[in-house]
């Protein structure tokens, strides 16, 4: 599973997922979209974070194929890895496609790799065309930058903060969420040189961005003392 690695192997950036099967009808000769604003909408209130639903088009119409962007933050990756997941566990993902029989009506999904990225297909066309390809690890360093330098700001601001306070209650206030800036700063290096799998990093990353936006309330709340 897709969502299971972090060895080095490359995903679809902007996080995409792959929509195979999709329902057409014919209408001129040629293939015609059936459903498609249907099924995002339905999705969306589902709760997944897509942005765009994008269907594939051949010199035949539709191809029966559509390519799910998701939001491009964290959020967004573990929106697309619960749909791949939701998929698998329905027994149509990317293995169950491969083997399905011509004459089957159910809808397909996966996780959008660089094996798709590198055929040469509609599919593979598109995504070449529009997004790029990225690995675990660069994912997780360039988290790891992001969640560094928002504690960098943090601790400015805090510093900046105690050189214009007397309260001995405040001064006591601004030690705390030095401290606790202190703790979040080990957690960012140990996420940073950790090898995680791909659904815990972004769990982990998650937790970590959440804890920041918090500590960022805290010290906004100082500013207005």
């Amino acid at each position: 599973m897709m969502a299971n690695s972090n060895d080095g192997a490359r995903i679809v950036k902007p996080w995409t997922v792959i929509v195979a099967n999709l329902p057409v009808r014919i209408e001129n000769n040629i293939r015609v979209d059936n459903c498609s604003i249907n099924l995002e909408r339905r999705w969306k209130r589902q709760g997944y974070l897509i942005n765009t639903f994008q269907p594939l088009y051949d010199y035949r119409g539709h191809s029966g194929f559509a390519l799910l962007q998701f939001a491009r933050d964290f959020d967004g990756l573990k929106s697309a890895f619960q749909f791949d997941i939701s998929f698998i566990q329905k027994r149509r993902g990317k293995a169950e496609w491969d083997e399905a029989s011509e004459h089957t009506n159910d809808l397909f999904a996966w996780m959008a790799s660089e094996e798709d990225y590198n055929k040469n297909d509609i599919v593979g066309y598109n995504l070449t065309n529009s997004k790029d390809l990225t690995s675990a690890p660069n994912i997780q360093m360039q988290e790891a930058r992001h969640y560094r330098m928002v504690l960098y700001n943090l601790r400015e601001s805090l510093h900046s903060i105690a050189q214009h306070i007397q309260s001995p209650t405040l001064v006591s206030r601004v030690q705390l969420l030095l401290q606790m800036l202190d703790k979040n700063e080990e957690s960012i290096e140990k996420f940073a040189s950790t090898n995680l799998e791909l659904v815990d990093m972004v769990d982990d990353g998650l937790a970590i961005q959440s804890r920041l936006q918090g500590l960022k309330i805290y010290v906004d709340e100082l500013r207005t003392i």
